[in-house]
């Protein structure tokens, strides 16, 4: 199939990406977007080599954007002991790519710059949709205006107005437990104290792991400024409690409720805490497998956040989002009408997302462990190569079926690694109540 018309609805990472993927074969894609302009919220985002390489094939230059090759992934507990240091120094020798850390509003404004470059894409922003048809397919938007096209993809995140439709039942996001904090902080402070300046130049993705929260850090934009994201359950927040509408700013006039909660971890970490200006705080969500990301008709179809939302812990959203573009794309020009490729890129799809989002389930509980005999354990396991490393990455089986993966060639999906175990039953009154959260609380 070639030439056909696609609306995407939704110009965030996946949307973007889905309508360069489509234009690169010949398609003439339509983005809808509600938003009057891309603006600069938002804090750091990490690209691996399983999106990169597939964003590069389509046109976008990344030399044209500050970026920082990462040095890996570093887990230390929350007294500063390292316990396990994952190398990437390989990655684009054996994955073909490099992983990039990057601020999320340079990588969107350089896709929509991408986007707007190519003759085949119409980037309509300002734009809302109001109904769906599904059967034609077309969408209607807020002022009137009827738009069809031969597929419809809708990449318009978590709260996605069409997936309950698609579903045939009210499917809200259920709060995993967490609350979590994205800081950026000037570097220059860090670079000033011989304690903090090794976070900056060495550009490791540093994890402190401990008692019911997790903190990750990270340079952007060539050192310039420090990425800080910060995640606890919500019993154990200081802060102000998030109303359902989700993520807010916050120009906080005091950082006291991070400094408070972190007392008594390392340095690094209360330091970071206290260099808290403003930030931005909202309830992570998720939810289990949906029934079904296609609709009936077979020429509407579920993209990203809107049908396998995923907490950040394996920072690969963005990225799987971008893997659904590609397969869409490779299924349309595989198969021999709309409906045959959805349904081939749902069944594709759905194993390797479903089984990412429940890994990040997995690093949720190990991420997050009292001190103890559970603690101890992990400490023990993370040095091995083999499946029962809690750390993702350490067992290298599972980092190469994740970077390693090539999402335009259906034919690799190969056999899924087995999870990592989850804790032993001495932190079992923690995992109740977080199971109790999940399964009460909805956004």
């Amino acid at each position: 199939m070639k030439h056909l018309s696609v609306i995407v609805v939704g110009a965030g990472i996946g949307g973007l990406q889905a309508a360069l993927a489509l234009a690169k074969d010949g398609h003439k894609v339509t983005i809808l977007e509600s938003a009057k302009a891309f603006e600069e919220v938002g804090a750091g985002i990490r690209i691996p080599p399983n999106s990169l390489k597939l964003s590069n094939s389509w046109g976008v230059d990344f030399s044209t954007v500050s970026k920082i090759p990462s040095m890996g992934n570093r887990f230390l507990d929350w007294k500063g002991n390292v316990l396990l240091s994952v190398s990437y120094a390989d990655m684009k020798s054996r994955y073909g790519a490099p992983y990039y850390f990057i601020h999320r509003a340079d990588l969107v404004q350089l896709l929509a710059k991408t986007a707007k470059a190519n003759g085949r894409i119409e980037l309509r922003m300002q734009c809302r949709v109001a109904e769906y048809d599904l059967d034609t397919p077309s969408v209607t938007l807020s002022d009137g205006e009827v738009l069809d096209a031969d597929l419809i993809i809708c990449a318009d995140g978590i709260k996605s107005s069409v997936r309950d439709r698609i579903n045939g039942r009210h499917l809200p996001p259920q709060d995993t437990g967490d609350v979590a904090y994205r800081i950026l902080v000037p570097a220059k402070p860090l670079l000033d104290d011989p304690q903090m300046a090794h976070l900056v130049h060495n550009p490791w993705a540093m994890h402190w792991m401990g008692p019911e929260g997790h903190a990750v850090g990270y340079p952007l934009r060539g050192g310039e400024i420090y990425n800080i994201i910060i995640d606890v359950t919500h019993s154990s927040d200081l802060g102000e409690p998030l109303r359902d509408e989700g993520q807010v700013w916050k120009s906080a006039r005091s950082n006291k409720e991070l400094v408070e909660r972190f007392q008594g971890w390392c340095p690094e970490v209360q330091k970071l805490c206290a260099m808290t200006g403003e930030y931005l705080k909202w309830k992570l969500a998720d939810f289990d497998q949906l029934d079904h990301w296609i609709s009936e008709s077979g020429k509407v179809a579920l993209l990203g956040d809107a049908c396998h939302p995923m907490m950040p812990y394996m920072a690969q959203g963005a990225a799987q989002a971008t893997e659904d573009a590609a397969a869409i794309a490779a299924a349309l020009r595989s198969c021999a009408s709309v409906p045959e490729a959805l349904a081939a890129y749902e069944r594709v799809r759905k194993p390797r997302t479903t089984y990412i989002a429940r890994n990040t389930r997995v690093l949720q509980e190990w991420l997050h462990l009292y001190d103890g005999p559970g603690r101890e354990e992990s400490d023990r396991m993370v040095e091995r190569d083999d499946e029962r490393n809690p750390i993702f990455w350490g067992w290298s089986r599972r980092k190469d079926w994740l970077f390693g993966y090539d999402a335009t060639d259906s034919s690799q999906q190969g056999d899924i690694p087995s999870l990592p175990p989850m804790p032993r039953d001495e932190h079992r009154v923690y995992l109740d109540r977080r199971a109790h959260t999940r399964k009460e609380n909805k956004l």
